[in-house]
């Protein structure tokens, strides 16, 4: 299964019996049969029929609408929820449960700080010249490592200590790449650098796709444990993300140290860094070779979120 990137502004993206075809400047240049598709990520710009919407919706066709520019205004069609609403009953009775939440929170800190701290460290042996600054980051993560082994934690605490754990990660994740970049520290929006823009995008990307796993076992996405109720957040696909984003970095990184992406790739506008046409159709390449690997992740992790609400008895 595949996803469809559509990014050229004078596109236009029609339905017709079994398949998406797309026009350009009024002319058919491509279709792409419903069958093989999962996804379908366009820019703000691509002009949609509304009829398009129903065939999605029809296949189980996830959509997702990025505005680089204006984040508030991305949009997103889901697959269809999984029938069996007394799961989800289950899992609204097990929100209201503090002890329940803390425990869960505590597992997916745990194992991001966890992998953090091991990317930072393979990092150490391919760049000694960084050593110094790696070796002391290292060293907060693992002492908050040892401290979350101590016992149960309220969330609060916990959210404190996975952002403490956030600024040592960061202090030295932004020393593995160049200075030209400009890339100092994490930064959402908008994002102050090319690097910032990446971790965004892909943050983004793999977002929505825990959206889809958790809807696909049945579980509801706003429902989060380490994430609190938030108005229009799906704190629970939140969740799933927190383990998976030290490799989603991983791979940001590895886009500008093999030079797939490069500081003139990026244009800044309006105080923001955006990926230019030819930057951002490599990007997209490149999310593809690597998004089945992320996926199956974040459905086990999904598949075990199920399990755990089915199993757990609440209060």
């Amino acid at each position: 299964m595949q996803t469809l990137f559509l990014e050229k502004a004078d596109l236009t993206l029609r339905g017709e019996r079994a398949c998406l075809l797309v026009y350009e400047a009024g002319k058919p240049v491509g279709s792409v049969p419903l069958k093989s598709l999962e996804r379908v990520v366009l820019s703000p710009q691509i002009t949609l029929a509304a009829g398009v919407l129903g065939m999605l919706s029809e296949h189980g066709i996830a959509l997702l609408v990025v505005n680089h520019r204006h984040p508030e205004r991305s949009a997103y069609l889901s697959t269809p929820m999984h029938g069996d609403v007394h799961r989800r009953m289950r899992q609204y009775a097990l929100y209201l449960d503090d002890v329940f939440r803390a425990r869960q929170a505590l597992r997916l800190v745990k194992l991001k700080l966890a992998r953090q701290n091991r990317y930072l460290l393979h990092q150490m042996v391919l760049r000694p010249d960084l050593r110094h600054e790696l070796h002391k980051s290292t060293q907060t993560l693992a002492a908050l490592l040892a401290d979350l082994q101590t016992g149960d934690w309220e969330l609060e605490r916990l959210r404190g200590m996975e952002g403490a754990a956030g600024a040592a990660y960061f202090a030295a994740f932004s020393r593995l790449f160049p200075p030209v970049l400009g890339f100092e520290h994490r930064h959402r929006r908008p994002p102050t650098d090319p690097v910032n823009a990446c971790l965004s995008l892909g943050y983004t990307l793999l977002h929505h796709e825990a959206v889809d796993a958790l809807r696909a076992v049945g579980l509801d996405p706003a429902l989060g444990c380490l994430h609190d109720l938030y108005y229009q957040r799906d704190s629970l696909a939140c969740d799933l993300l927190e383990p998976v984003r030290p490799w989603i970095d991983a791979w940001v990184h590895d886009l500008f140290h093999g030079r797939q992406l490069r500081a003139e790739d990026f244009r800044y506008e309006d105080g923001a860094y955006f990926l230019r046409s030819a930057g951002k159709q490599r990007f997209y390449e490149a999310y593809q070779q690597r998004v089945p690997a992320f996926r199956r992740l974040l459905h086990r992790y999904a598949r075990l979120a199920e399990r755990t609400v089915t199993e757990h008895e609440p209060c």
